[in-house]
């Protein structure tokens, strides 16, 4: 988590620490909106898409536009939901092929 944790400070240029609690608590609730928008468990260290739209969310909940991030963001969601909708949809074909 540190990592993310570091990526996400910097994408909101936080340089201070008295805030990382409030920030690691941003990411959970950002981790949860996501996977359960993309209807799986993303590695946010390995796909950089993801990633970065796991920081515009940060950033439109601490800015208090949570609201607002669905329908600006609609096509990097549905394109991740396709990407994750495909490999999953792989990988349940060649474990149950006959």
């Amino acid at each position: 988590m540190d990592e993310l944790l570091e990526d996400v400070k910097i994408y909101l240029h936080i340089t201070w620490d008295d805030e990382d609690n409030a920030i690691n608590n941003l990411i959970l609730e950002s981790k949860q909106y996501l996977n359960e928008k993309l209807g799986t468990v993303i590695d946010y260290n390995e796909d950089l898409v993801a990633l970065g739209l796991l920081k515009d969310y940060c950033r439109y909940v601490r800015n208090y536009s949570k609201e607002y991030f669905e329908k600006n963001f609609l096509n990097e969601i549905l394109n991740l939901q396709l990407k994750y909708s495909t490999v999953e949809g792989e990988d349940w074909c060649l474990k149950n092929k006959s």
